[in-house]
């Protein structure tokens, strides 16, 4: 398991702190921010540096919006007197930062606006990176969801400050996902979602590694449809069809017990009820799609938490953009909540799903998505490859 020497508590008094934090929130029909736990998470983290004597400068990136401009629907603007009041502080916000000259008092803290409206941040610019670290003599790390992204404000910043520091909820996620990635004992993953494609290499590893893998959404479709089911006119992505069996056989060559669909939710029409039912997986007419896994699938899941001693889940197992398609995913989620196995769950998905059921129960659930599932496939990130590298330096320095 990675071990950090540098904590917050490192931090020199009336130090200049680059706090790097994922405040990429969703909104709501208004436009108003949507304050989840990846916002109120970082309140104590700002406090105990500003209790320091630190000034903090809190950056983030929000969306994917055209770069060189200003998109008032991704400005952090709005955002200020939401995180002033969080805090009980004053926070100033810097729209023009990095090209601005900023000067904070010690103790006081600010907002830059959102780092992907520069030219530069995506390409990992080095002079734009030169202009964030400008006066900055610490970079506290804590946005995990973004520690796979080679950009300036993440791997630019974290390879060239003269003091790296790997923040506390940062060091949360990778012990956690560390912890499960050495846990002894039975191991079950339960693995969903749209595209095969984006979670392949992931479930690679699940199948060295698992006793038992469970598999929903358009990935499980996919491998179905490998083994020569007819789903009607449910997803499957046919392009990867021999990678689906590939993955099939290789299961079968770990002795890995892979659990499909045997049942699950069809319609021929979101927008009308009347047209669902629950049929077996071979009984789907051509004019039906897959919508959501059904109830002897569920139970054949739930039943396998009885023999294993940690279990991750990653992905909605139907369309749980409706409600519709949301049961088998509220029915899994109730019982792994009261299991009392090793629990842990990632994926920007899986916490939509978990935004309206609770995050109570689970021994972890990530805010990492793309981060989560490259931590879990490699081990490592970009970013924390940076600080061992920073912490090797360091190590020499004082050898010498």
């Amino acid at each position: 398991m990675l071990k950090f020497s540098q904590r917050i508590n490192a931090i020199t008094s009336k130090d200049t702190v680059l706090l790097r934090v994922d405040f990429n929130l969703s909104k709501d029909r208004q436009g108003q921010f949507v304050l989840s736990h990846r916002f109120y998470s970082m309140i104590p983290v700002i406090k105990q540096i500003v209790a320091k004597g630190c000034s903090v400068i809190v950056v983030s990136h929000l969306g994917r919006p055209k770069a060189g401009g200003v998109d008032k629907a991704y400005s952090f603007s709005s955002l200020v007197p939401e995180l002033s009041k969080a805090l009980d502080l004053p926070v100033s916000f810097l729209p023009g930062w990095p090209h601005q000259k900023t000067f904070l008092a010690p103790g006081t803290v600010a907002m830059a606006e959102n780092t992907r409206f520069l030219l530069g941040e995506t390409k990992n610019d080095p002079n734009l990176v030169g202009k964030m670290l400008n006066g900055v003599s610490t970079v506290v790390m804590e946005a995990f969801a973004c520690s796979h992204r080679k950009h300036a404000s993440t791997v630019g910043i974290a390879s060239q400050v003269s003091r790296l520091v790997l923040g506390p909820c940062h060091q949360q996620e990778i012990y956690a996902i560390d912890r499960f990635r050495h846990f002894s004992g039975q191991r079950m993953a339960v693995v969903a979602g749209k595209k095969i494609t984006t979670k392949l290499a992931l479930l690679e590893q699940m199948v060295a590694k698992m006793n038992v893998l469970c598999l929903g959404g358009g990935i499980a479709n996919t491998l179905l449809h490998s083994q020569g089911y007819q789903l009607g006119g449910s997803f499957v992505e046919y392009s990867q069809l021999r990678a689906a069996q590939v993955l099939y056989d290789l299961a079968k060559q770990h002795e890995v017990k892979l659990i499909l669909p045997q049942d699950v939710v069809v319609c021929e029409n979101l927008q009308d009820n009347h047209t669902m039912r629950i049929t077996d997986i071979d009984h789907i007419e051509p004019q039906e799609f897959i919508i959501d896994v059904g109830p002897k699938t569920v139970a054949a899941f739930v039943a396998e938490l009885a023999f294993v001693q940690s279990v991750y889940w990653n992905g909605p197992l139907g369309i749980y953009e409706h409600e519709s398609g949301m049961g088998a995913s509220t029915a899994w989620a109730q019982a792994l909540s009261s299991s009392k196995a090793y629990t842990l769950l990632g994926g920007g998905d899986t916490l939509s799903v978990l935004e309206n059921l609770g995050y109570k129960g689970f021994t972890h659930v990530s805010m990492g998505g793309g981060a989560f599932l490259h931590y879990l496939a490699h081990g490592t990130s970009p970013v924390l490859s940076a600080l061992q590298a920073y912490e090797e330096d360091a190590c020499e320095e004082q050898r010498l």
